[in-house]
């Protein structure tokens, strides 16, 4: 009987099609199924996903009680042992998309504070902006991995961005889609 393949999610929380963000979160798919793993791609402004109303039914249920497209994705993520969840930088920060999903993520967090993700899940994160300054962003980065850290017990593993992205679009550049499958392939080791 062959051991199964580790389940690699992508996360696009741009909602531009194969554009910047999706490019790179495809790559990095790439990378991880050339070195073995089963991987799925997933376009967040397609999933219909409405925002928390914070109205704490998760706590009495364990799940999300609206109906909504985030319903089959909580299945998606439980199966993944590994992420890669990209996003552009919208007005200094993660898109709406990107909010919204992170938000719908609260079932996972238990009333003190308990981690109720599946543990073991490693993360690589993908940023895009217009913006030329390389490191101007980096903030927000950082932000997304100490959130997921902290409320998830998910630890990223590479982070990857792109500036200047209306002047050079990721298409464009080569390296910066290499580095992206290499990255796939280096966050599946650590699924492994």
């Amino acid at each position: 009987m062959s051991e199964a393949k580790p389940q690699i999610l992508g996360l696009v929380g741009s909602p531009r099609r194969g554009l910047n963000t999706a490019t790179l979160v495809e790559q990095a798919l790439a990378g991880a199924a050339e070195a073995g793993a089963a991987t799925e791609l997933v376009y967040l402004h397609e999933c219909s996903l409405e925002p928390c109303d914070a109205c704490n039914g998760c706590r009495d249920s364990g799940i999300c009680v609206k109906g909504d497209g985030m319903r089959p994705l909580y299945g998606r993520l439980e199966a993944s042992r590994g992420l890669v969840l990209g996003t552009p930088i919208y007005f200094d920060h993660v898109s709406a998309q990107t909010k919204v999903f992170l938000d719908r993520l609260y079932p996972y967090v238990g009333p003190d504070m308990e981690k109720l993700y599946p543990a073991g899940v490693r993360a690589m994160l993908v940023g895009t902006w217009e913006a030329a300054g390389a490191s101007q962003y980096d903030g927000v980065m950082d932000w997304l991995q100490e959130r997921l850290a902290f409320y998830f017990g998910i630890e990223t593993v590479a982070v990857l961005t792109a500036a200047d992205t209306g002047t050079t679009p990721v298409w464009d550049r080569d390296d910066l889609q290499a580095e992206a499958r290499a990255a796939g392939c280096c966050l599946l080791a650590a699924v492994k």
